[in-house]
């Protein structure tokens, strides 16, 4: 039977693979966030490093950064980021993951040779993905497919064009992320009892996690101002 699993927030999936002692696994990450926060990819050479170990801002471990650190520790070794259209990086936060492409990955490609932990990783659009391969986990967050920006009929459309897909993944995690998502909780109620519907079994819901807030010293709030600032005109002009 299907595991599947429900949560608030989708770094309780990263305490969760932790308290199992979980290592080595495939992931199918249908998010309208990268979830990699702090994390350079090389997919050409398939490996990962993070960008800056000591910057707390960036290596917080919350649902911005979970996968990171997953991938870091040897639990995560592949990984398949799945979103519509409207999501991705264009559309995350300035502070999302970074290729080896990226004109701002250029220090971290130079420098940290040995930070490097072995990982495969591609990205795909819903209109190419073709459902979960076997042994992968699928990990999903709700504001993939019910974005808080987007109308009914389309958070309609993207939870049938999931159930729609042929896959039998041995667990499912799906995240609420409140804060990003539709507010229509009947939504997601539906898409929750959809999938123990289509894999013929119960949902389990794990208790909510509430993370402590990050409190940045002066001078890094001072070097974050000057950085967000940075990024925000190159994203403009369409640079990572």
């Amino acid at each position: 039977m299907t595991e599947l699993l429900i949560a608030e927030e989708h770094s309780q999936l990263y305490d969760l693979w932790i308290e199992r002692g979980i290592r080595n696994i495939s992931v199918c990450h249908i998010d309208f966030h990268c979830d990699m926060r702090g994390l350079l990819i090389e997919r050409r050479l398939r490996k990962a490093r993070f960008v800056w170990k000591h910057d707390p801002s960036m290596n917080r471990l919350d649902s911005g950064s979970f996968l990171a650190h997953a991938i870091m520790k040897g639990i995560v070794s592949s990984l398949r980021w799945v979103h519509d259209d409207f999501g991705g990086r264009k559309c995350d936060n300035l502070y999302c993951v970074k290729y080896e492409t990226d004109f701002s990955a250029i220090p971290f490609l130079v420098f940290g040779r040995k930070s490097w932990v072995p990982f495969s990783f591609s990205e795909h659009n819903f209109v190419d993905w073709g459902g979960s391969h076997p042994g992968e986990v699928l990990s999903i967050d709700w504001d993939a497919v019910a974005y808080v920006d987007y109308d009914e009929s389309l958070v309609r459309r993207l939870t049938a064009d999931i159930l729609d897909r042929e896959s039998t993944p041995e667990s499912i995690f799906v995240a609420r992320s409140p804060e990003y998502c539709h507010p229509d909780r009947a939504l997601f109620d539906n898409f929750i009892t959809a999938l123990e519907k289509k894999f013929k079994t119960l949902a389990v819901y794990l208790p909510p996690k509430v993370h402590p807030p990050l409190v940045l010293t002066r001078s890094w709030n001072f070097y974050h101002q000057i950085e967000f600032r940075m990024l925000k005109k190159m994203r403009k002009r369409g640079i990572y």
